[in-house]
């Protein structure tokens, strides 16, 4: 037996969200989109996810953050701006509320668990021997030093 069935209006508003987070997003815009009071809204939105439509984006936004942090090379500022922030001590405090660990902090711990460098080349590509041993990319048209052929007569 499944459990009720969600509410569009309520889908909807997630499914917003998620699509803008570097947006400010304000629950009576969401309200009005659902054609709702926001204290209406708020209730329906809190029967179908036990939590206020503001802890509900704040965590989407923070979840975001820490995939973005351990996951890219996008800096402390470019991350917080994606997600929706705009004070760097706000997002701190806020990720570490979340996490338990400020964004540098997580950054620093995934940076010391890479896997070591071999040459440029990470250990798992020199772990396969056709992707370990593949040229460097270069320029058409770009010459290599040293090759016999390009030398001027």
């Amino acid at each position: 037996m499944s459990g009720p069935a969600l509410d569009p209006r309520v889908t909807s508003a997630v499914s917003y969200m998620q699509r803008n987070l570097a947006l400010p997003i304000r629950m009576s815009t969401l309200a009005a989109q659902a054609n709702l009071s926001p204290s209406r809204f708020r209730e329906i939105f809190v029967a179908q996810t036990r939590m206020g439509p503001t802890q509900f984006l704040l965590g989407l936004r923070m979840r975001r953050a820490r995939l973005l942090m351990e996951g890219t090379f996008l800096t402390v500022k470019e991350v917080m701006t994606l997600v929706g922030y705009n004070d760097p001590s706000h997002f701190t405090r806020a990720f570490r509320r979340a996490h338990g660990v400020p964004p540098t902090a997580l950054r620093a711990s995934r940076e010391a668990t890479a896997p070591p460098s071999l040459g440029g080349r990470s250990a798992v590509l020199g772990e396969i021997p056709q992707l370990a041993n593949r040229p460097t990319l270069r320029r058409i048209g770009q010459r290599k030093t040293g090759d016999p052929s390009t030398k001027c007569a």
